[in-house]
């Protein structure tokens, strides 16, 4: 064993646990030393003067702590766990404890032959590795918290949070004032970056704040700094620190299963538990003005990277498979898992158009013939293969594809199907076969990734009208380029410390040694993952095998305090309908904002009062349909029964028709466009004698435009003589009896 490279890990390893460690006081002799090895307690030739070196090490140690060193012979015989740390009571059980707590550990560091293992005391160590085996007649002290790690980060002075918009322009020159909307978070001594603006265009000054003040005349607060350049008013001034406890990052450049962190916890006994436990106690506003993170205990953001690898070819070898390459760009995003394509234009197939007609879905073999080209729809089957993504992918006489071009990578390449933000913007998809048809136009197959590898008849592209269908043909412009997997990006991948070397790994291809492959000179391009499965920032599935009586939700929301705005609430893209086309992919941003696919008992269950509505639909733009898919044929196109309210008028409309079981109240009945304001007057009295009687609606209608039906309690013929929009008069044969009564209705 080396002892220097042991003793220096060991004393950081001591320093640590002792750090971990809550002080207590229990009776121990100071270490012989802090750092042993088990030769500092005796012979260690033979295994029994290893075990009985051992035994005098954990008497000694276990007094007064340390670090014991073993080498690789001593792990291999002893195989050795701490579970030696005790716990102190005053007065000794079984008397009840008035004072407790744990008692002298020591760190065993094993230092094996392919890895180091550190042991720790087994209640207050660092701890990395723990055993807590304490004897049968022994327990851990009253309500104590043992945590493997402890860290106190305490945030005192130094770090800033601060974002917000200058007042006025600030022109350069020592001791300029800068106005801000609010001096909160700024101090002297200060370091806060200015930009010349607005916002956050322009240079960047990195201010040094001399001083605070605050001017009467403008009633405004302002600090005083150096100002190197100009900056105008709306420039925005900031600095925010990130002082957290811990920072991890992984980069991965190999393909890889794996969790970032792994929390695994087996409960065989009783006790609450919290698997990951957030507790956030604040006094501050916690808002620092213009950002918009507040106080966030759980985040989770996922952004889709478009900074690709680019670069020049500088040679190609086919012996040892091997591509040298120049002149490059993000090289840390190389991976080996994506292919690298040639961006040598006068090597891609251009000519003809393709039309792509999409499958109903590529995932559930649905087929309601929503999307027919020439009479035929493309739905998602199953072969014998496994799943067969459907859609299409058909290019025009002028195509002239032949079966070489199979291996080749397939793209799209009209303006509103390029990557946002991306450097060479297409999604290139790999060609696995092609097919030709009678009348010249030929099919292409493509390969895409959903539970493995899948053949494909097409794309999802961004835009839906984009792809063709009866009465809706999109001939659209392509690219066909050769390229091959990247198997090895371990020299070219830069890292700290490290000497890299142009060189990529390819898998062999087709296109080695013809004109279309790689060559000195040619732009080449790893692509993105041109089929993103998205990914999901919360999962949480069940395996419950029993029942139980609690009623236990699977996220449980409570508010003990002041109002909240809401309890869930669903952003992103556009409010008005209007505007959709704007977006990307011309979509809203949720396709669903919630999906029920598992049979429950009651959908939404409302068990308290709602102060306002159960369901509230603003309409703030259009109006928002309910909507019944009715057709028990899923294999035919769907037939919908909707109802509607008019934002207009409030009035609400159901398509589909209605069949009601028990009373139904209106104040009118319509079957036009316009409402009814009246319905029915029942046992209206007539004066005896009289020829005719005028009736008075309660509202007055829009116009004339209604019919009226009458009946009365007496038998002679009448007729309705007038009308308009405040009533109806009726004419009788006869005089009116006694005791006449007149029942009538309206329909618009």
């Amino acid at each position: 064993m080396k002892v220097n490279v042991c003793l220096i890990g060991a004393l950081v390893i001591q320093a640590l646990s002792l750090s971990a460690q809550q002080p207590v006081k229990p009776e121990a002799a100071s270490p012989k030393k802090g750092v042993c090895e088990l030769s500092d307690f005796g012979a260690v030739g033979t295994y029994a003067e290893i075990k009985a070196a051992f035994e005098k090490a954990v008497a000694a140690m276990n007094k007064s702590g340390g670090v014991l060193c073993l080498n690789p012979n001593e792990v291999e015989l002893l195989k050795p766990s701490n579970s030696y740390q005790r716990s102190f009571r005053k007065p000794e059980r079984p008397a009840p404890a008035k004072n407790w707590g744990a008692g002298p550990g020591f760190t065993i560091v094993e230092v094996g032959t392919k890895n180091t293992t550190i042991e720790v005391p087994q209640q207050s160590g660092l701890q990395i590795n723990r055993t807590l085996r304490m004897d049968p007649d022994d327990s851990l002290p009253h309500w104590t918290t043992d945590f493997p790690i402890n860290i106190s980060n305490r945030i005192i002075g130094g770090s800033n949070s601060y974002l917000d918009y200058l007042l006025e322009p600030v022109a350069k020159g020592n001791d300029a004032k800068f106005y801000m909307a609010t001096i909160r978070g700024i101090r002297p001594g200060q370091f806060l970056n200015a930009h010349a603006g607005p916002w956050y265009s322009g240079g960047v000054d990195r201010l040094f704040v001399k001083s605070v003040g605050y001017d009467a005349a403008k009633k405004n607060s302002y600090f005083v700094a150096d100002a190197t350049v100009d900056h105008v008013a709306k420039a925005i001034i900031h600095n925010k620190n990130n002082v957290g406890v811990i920072n991890m990052e992984q980069i991965c450049n190999s393909d890889e299963q794996s969790y970032d962190i792994m929390l695994k916890r087996k409960q065989y006994a009783g006790g609450d538990t919290y698997m990951f436990f957030a507790w956030y106690e604040y006094m501050s506003d916690i808002h620092s003005a213009a950002g918009d993170e507040n106080g966030t205990l759980y985040g989770a953001y996922i952004k889709s990277l478009a900074n690709n690898f680019a670069a020049k070819v500088a040679k190609v070898d086919w012996a040892s498979n091997r591509l040298t390459f120049t002149k490059d760009k993000n090289a840390e995003t190389l991976s080996n898992s994506r292919p690298l394509i040639n961006c040598n234009t006068n090597k891609w197939v251009t000519r003809g158009k393709v039309l792509i007609v999409p499958a109903e879905s590529y995932w559930d073999l649905v087929d309601t013939g929503k999307y027919p080209f020439q009479g035929k729809t493309y739905p998602t089957t199953v072969g014998k293969n496994g799943l067969q993504m459907g859609g299409l992918i058909r290019g025009n006489k002028d195509c002239r594809w032949d079966e070489s071009l199979v291996g080749r990578y397939f793209a799209v390449t009209e303006e509103s199907e390029r990557v946002p933000d991306a450097d060479k913007p297409y999604r290139w998809y790999e060609i696995t076969g092609i097919t030709g048809n009678a009348d010249g136009t030929q099919d292409l197959i493509i390969r895409r990734y959903w539970w493995g590898a899948k053949n494909a008849s097409s794309p999802t592209l961004y835009r839906l009208d984009n792809n063709t269908w009866d009465g809706h043909e999109r001939p659209l412009s392509y690219a066909i380029a050769p390229g091959t997997f990247v198997n090895d990006v371990t020299k070219a991948v830069p890292s700290p410390n490290y000497k890299t070397d142009q060189v990529l790994g390819l898998a062999p291809y087709g296109e080695a040694g013809k004109p279309s492959d790689f060559e000195p000179g040619d732009a080449i391009q790893q692509a993105i993952g041109p089929d993103p499965f998205k990914p999901i920032p919360f999962r949480m599935w069940m395996w419950d095998k029993v029942p139980g009586a609690w009623p236990a939700p699977v996220i449980d929301l409570a508010n003990w305090g002041v109002q909240r705005y809401a309890a869930l609430v669903a952003r992103g893209g556009v409010a008005n309908s209007d505007d959709v086309a704007k977006a990307i992919d011309g979509r809203p941003a949720w396709e669903n904002v919630l999906i029920a696919e598992s049979a429950s008992e009651v959908g939404i269950n409302f068990k308290a009062d709602t102060t306002k509505a159960a369901i509230l639909f603003q309409q703030p733009y259009h109006e928002q349909p309910i909507k019944w898919i009715y057709q028990p044929d899923t294999n035919r196109p769907v037939r919908e029964a909707t109802m509607t309210v008019s934002r207009e008028s409030g009035e609400l409309k159901f398509t589909g028709g209605a069949r009601f079981e028990g009373s139904v109240g209106a104040t009118g009945l319509s079957g036009d466009a316009q409402p009814a304001r009246n319905l029915r007057g029942k046992k209206v009295p007539i004066k005896a004698g009289v020829m005719n009687v005028s009736i008075a609606f309660p509202i007055a209608e829009m116009d004339d435009n209604y019919a009226v039906f009458v009946e009365q309690n007496w038998i002679v013929n009448r007729a309705v003589t007038k009308r308009d929009a405040s009533g109806f008069t009726v004419e009788f044969e006869k005089p009116v009896p006694d005791g006449a009564l007149l029942d009538w209705i309206i329909v618009r």
